[in-house]
């Protein structure tokens, strides 16, 4: 059996009481990486999902820092194969992790936990519930989206959609990132909310929200400010680096 060993921050960046714990320098790691956390696993974890950014930015930058580019594997379906793959999976739809034998679904589940294991989430308990109230409301933004087998009838609710819910739940999102100086949710700098942000402002300028405009974020710049916040971060440069495609 093939122990994983990692550590929970990068090695460059300050340590903050805020997010994650103070790293220790671990000997015979299996995956040298900068980003790692303080995990021991039976086998290399597995994160299942499309071949694209989609809903798991954030997951994969997490699994990044945690285990570093060849601690996990990242299992990527194309579409022409989710039919078949469809059956196999836990509940009929990804992500999928896949740890010690066991399998996990629910995407703010496994975000959460990656969150904790590679100190993308506050230790303080209030603290994280800010990031979990911005994950939640981020997530009701993308899977409460109205749709119809019509497409004007779908346009038409996805329009109305935008100007009433969609849009109460993106000012409250922006509101609380007015305080903010350095455009992150916490003082303590990037945390998994900020990746949930930068998901769904993401989502939408991809036009993957049909027939809502990628114009439409820049009515709130409290959360353009924490997207490029989060282009600049350190992580997402390595990151991006390491995964350019």
């Amino acid at each position: 059996t093939t122990e994983i060993y990692t550590l929970s921050l990068h090695d460059a960046l300050p340590i903050s009481p805020r997010l994650g714990t103070r790293h220790t320098r671990l000997v015979n790691s299996t995956h040298p990486r900068k980003y790692r956390s303080a995990v021991v696993m039976s086998a290399v974890p597995k994160i299942t999902y499309f071949n694209a950014d989609g809903i798991v930015f954030g997951l994969r930058v997490a699994m990044f820092k945690a285990f570093g580019k060849d601690g996990w594997i990242d299992e990527k379906i194309v579409f022409p194969d989710w039919a078949e793959k469809k059956p196999t999976t836990p509940l009929g739809y990804m992500p999928v992790l896949s740890i010690d034998g066991e399998e996990f679904t629910q995407c703010e589940t496994i975000n959460r936990w990656a969150a904790k294991i590679s100190g993308l989430y506050p230790t303080d308990p209030k603290e994280a519930m800010k990031v979990d109230e911005v994950c939640a409301v981020a997530h009701e933004v993308l899977f409460k989206s109205p749709s119809d087998a019509d497409d004007e009838l779908k346009k038409a609710k996805r329009l109305e959609y935008a100007e009433g819910r969609m849009l109460q739940n993106m000012n409250y999102l922006d509101s609380k990132l007015a305080k903010s100086s350095d455009g992150f949710l916490l003082p303590g700098g990037i945390s998994m909310a900020d990746l949930q942000l930068y998901t769904l402002v993401n989502y939408i300028r991809a036009k993957n929200l049909d027939h809502i405009e990628p114009e439409y974020v820049a009515r709130f710049p409290n959360i353009l400010k924490n997207v490029a916040a989060v282009d600049a971060d350190p992580l997402i440069v390595e990151y991006r680096t390491n995964y350019p495609n």
